[in-house]
């Protein structure tokens, strides 16, 4: 018997046209239900949803907001639905991760590499060519980071993110299928916590660096980034392998790292258009401490 070779989600029914889909169940909420922010026509949303506030001050960021009741999701519909905003799904304040796959930068083919994924409850993508993929993961609610057991990885594969903790945007074209979230695949899971464990080893040498106010320590940590950015990479692994590196320089405080990633993303061949979204993605998804 042959089997197709089209994943479910290019060739599911998307037909409902709702903010929040109908079967979306409040039990996979925090405490203080479904956290929403609202979205604008630039990309921007309303601050608040990063874990630490403004100037890195935790007593600003998501968990006291949330506490407050400031991402009501019932006020941010109101408006969504009357067409005065768009928003974002905080996925921090629920048991559920995104797969987000960009139709226009190489994730329908790219999102093969991540093993099987069963049908789940799914949307489309602003543009209509990406599909977002809604997984349940086993956790219990943290009143400190709330449900940030896995984190986002941008680019996990070429055109292929994980939101797990920032933000999965929503607009009024979007659709949703009617099936319920499924659990998200051990073979996943595994490796997703297999890259946390690598990322907060990374920042915490990082971390280490910087603390100890040695001089010389920092310089030669700038230089062996510099270096690393300097390094061959293969054509599918450009954007995940520069946003990683890049990702270092920033935290590393390195002066002008976003110029050297730009000079490095042009000359590995990326167009102007990926290498901006690959600069914000940085300064926005970055997996500062």
């Amino acid at each position: 018997m042959q089997h197709s070779s089209t994943p479910w989600w290019r060739t599911e029914t998307y037909d409902v046209d709702a903010g929040v889909p109908p079967q979306f169940d409040s039990d996979w909420a925090g405490p203080k239900g479904l956290a929403l922010v609202k979205a604008w026509p630039d990309g921007r949303t309303d601050q608040g949803w990063g874990l630490q506030g403004p100037k890195g001050d935790p007593t600003n960021g998501f968990m006291p907001r949330y506490t407050r009741g400031e991402f009501n999701d019932r006020r941010v519909l109101y408006g969504y639905n009357r067409g005065k905003w768009t928003f974002a799904f905080v996925m921090r304040s629920v048991r559920l991760v995104c797969i987000d796959i960009d139709g226009k930068n190489g994730g329908i083919q790219h999102a093969k590499r991540l093993g099987a994924l069963p049908p789940t409850m799914a949307e489309t993508s602003k543009s209509g060519d990406g599909y977002h993929l809604f997984y349940l993961v086993e956790e219990e609610w943290d009143d400190v980071k709330g449900f940030g057991l896995l984190g986002d990885r941008i680019g996990i594969e070429q055109g292929v993110d994980i939101r797990a903790t920032g933000c999965v945007y929503h607009h009024p074209q979007q659709r949703w299928n009617k099936r319920k979230p499924r659990l998200l695949p051990d073979h996943l899971r595994d490796l997703l916590l297999h890259r946390e464990q690598k990322v907060t080893a990374a920042h915490a040498r990082i971390d280490a660096v910087l603390a100890s106010n040695d001089e010389l320590e920092v310089l030669m940590l700038h230089d062996e980034l510099v270096s690393d950015l300097k390094k061959p990479i293969p054509a599918g692994k450009r954007n995940i392998t520069l946003f990683a590196i890049g990702n270092k320089m920033r935290q590393a405080q390195i002066p002008d790292w976003s110029e050297l990633v730009d000079a490095r993303a042009t000359d590995v061949g990326l167009d102007r258009d990926e290498i901006d979204k690959l600069l914000e993605n940085i300064e926005r998804y970055g997996d500062r401490p």
